[in-house]
């Protein structure tokens, strides 16, 4: 190789447009917003490649093919942030609240019975979960000989 070629290849790459970020998979449609004090959004759930996505400050955390459940996740953040002090504002679109009265509707509820379904089912399961989880001021039992 000689020393002209490596100084070529050098500006070549220079000159090359940049390649742009490829990701995978369409955009994320946003539906919902948690929106703060100031009116900033600290996450959100968006619809993409068929499934509601949950953000929460930049980073998708959840998905679920359902969009009630999505509403219902949501709810649960605010519910958790008004417990630590911290007010948010849910605004969810009208196709995101159309798809979760659909899947209320097959479930023979409303809306608002079929979130609140969704919450008890989550407690219950955490209660379930508390349960089978060591508390963290136990000590693992002694091993008698």
């Amino acid at each position: 190789m000689s020393r002209n070629s490596k100084v070529k290849r050098a500006v070549r790459r220079k000159n090359e447009p940049k390649r742009p970020i490829r990701r995978l998979g369409s955009a994320l449609q946003p539906h919902a917003q948690l929106l703060d004090r100031d009116g900033a959004a600290v996450g959100g759930v968006g619809w993409r490649d068929g499934q509601w996505l949950l953000v929460l400050a930049g980073q998708v955390v959840a998905s679920s093919d359902s969009a009630a459940m999505a509403l219902a996740m949501l709810r649960h953040v605010v519910a958790v942030q008004a417990d630590a002090g911290t007010e948010l504002e849910l605004h969810a679109s009208p196709p995101l609240l159309t798809a979760a009265a659909r899947e209320a509707a097959v479930h023979e509820q409303t809306l608002e019975e079929y979130l609140t379904a969704l919450e008890h089912e989550r407690q219950s399961r955490d209660d379930e979960e508390a349960l089978l989880r060591p508390s963290a001021g136990m000590q693992a039992p002694y091993r008698l000989q």
